[in-house]
């Protein structure tokens, strides 16, 4: 990787960021790993800012999303990847500003998804149209960016927000279910970004499409379910689902976005290369990513076992960062429930070195 692009910063520090910031720091390749994060928080998230202060990131916070706020926690930083959730995709207008102001060079936005295809029956612009204001913001302001689309994350999304309902294993399927859509494991995402960031020259200024599977849902739904049809199976018309949206969005209910999603997908809107531009999976062949069928049986399996007992406190006493790989990190195990993920150890010699009494 070249030298200038060697220090790093990573907007979020849940979710998505922490499985990034956690494996760009076991990379060893970046002299400087930085997570920039809103000041406060509950206890679980001081928790996971402390373990990645003991796993060499510096953290940086921010009391408000300004453009003077970015511009000086990015201080110093060559390059930006943006993890922040759907709720926080308009801050990013403020974030490249500050990018800019700040003198870095590459920014990724938050995207990590799918692309904004417009909807031919959504009468206004959907959840995913703040996404589209950013990419316009960053063409118009001039700051070197990389899109990155990679699909649904079966093990990132809840799947009953698809209609899987793995624990009953049963389903619910809006239309035929015959339209392709992208999908790519979480942790493949994460090693596609840490991939993409270490080769800025290739990789900066350009769109990158990848996705480890292309599957119909009707697929999906009979591995789920164990069959398409019978009393495990629920088949929604479009339109029924459409009115239910329709019922939802008004009211501003959070489930919008899950009959949303499974509209798009029928509508075949959750293709990364729908618009005839194809993937870039040949520019990533160490990836071996797994494949959508294979996570959806890995997430049945865990189904299937008792849930995880209760996590401890997630605001444990300080402990030496040999040991503060194994605190706690909040993510969703893709069932809808929340557990604690240890995070990768990092290298033994580097960890205990740094190693507080």
């Amino acid at each position: 990787m070249d030298d200038a692009y060697d220090c790093i910063a990573v907007v979020g520090t849940g979710g998505l960021a922490w499985h990034l910031l956690v494996a760009l720091l076991e990379c060893g390749r970046f002299a400087q790993v930085r997570a920039v994060t809103r000041a406060g928080g509950d206890a679980a998230k001081r928790a996971r800012v402390a373990a990645l202060r003991d796993l060499g990131a510096d953290v940086a916070e921010y009391a408000a999303a300004s453009e003077a706020a970015f511009a000086r926690a990015f201080a110093g930083i060559d390059t930006v990847v943006s993890a922040v959730g759907l709720g926080g995709v308009g801050a990013q207008v403020a974030m490249a500003d500050g990018a800019l102001q700040a003198g870095v060079r590459w920014f990724l936005p938050s995207e990590f998804g799918l692309p904004g295809y417009a909807s031919a029956w959504l009468p206004f612009a959907g959840p995913l149209a703040p996404k589209a204001a950013v990419r316009r913001h960053l063409a118009a302001c001039g700051l070197p960016h990389t899109v990155v689309y990679t699909g649904l994350a079966l093990d990132y999304l809840d799947p009953r927000a698809l209609g899987l309902k793995l624990r009953r294993r049963a389903a619910t399927l809006v239309g035929r279910g015959g339209a392709p859509a992208s999908f790519t494991a979480l942790h493949d995402v994460v090693r596609l970004i840490v991939a993409v960031v270490l080769r800025p020259h290739d990789m900066r200024a350009r769109v990158v499409r990848y996705a480890a599977s292309t599957a119909i849902m009707r697929d999906l739904v009979k591995l789920a379910a164990d069959g398409d049809r019978g009393d495990r199976v629920k088949i929604v018309c479009i339109a029924d689902a459409k009115r239910k949206f329709a019922e939802l969005a008004r009211r501003q209910d959070c489930a919008a976005f899950q009959i949303y999603t499974r509209l798009l997908i029928e509508e075949g809107l959750a293709r990364v290369d729908r618009a005839g531009d194809s993937l870039d999976n040949a520019c990533f062949p160490e990836l071996h990513p797994e494949s959508v069928h294979d996570t959806l049986r890995r997430l049945i399996k865990l189904a299937a076992a008792p849930d995880p007992p209760a996590a401890p406190d997630p605001a444990p006493p300080r402990l030496p960062v040999a040991h503060r790989a194994d605190t706690y990190a909040s993510v969703t195990d893709g069932l809808g429930r929340t557990q604690r993920t240890p995070a990768p150890p990092p290298d033994p010699e580097k960890r205990l070195a740094s190693a507080a009494p």
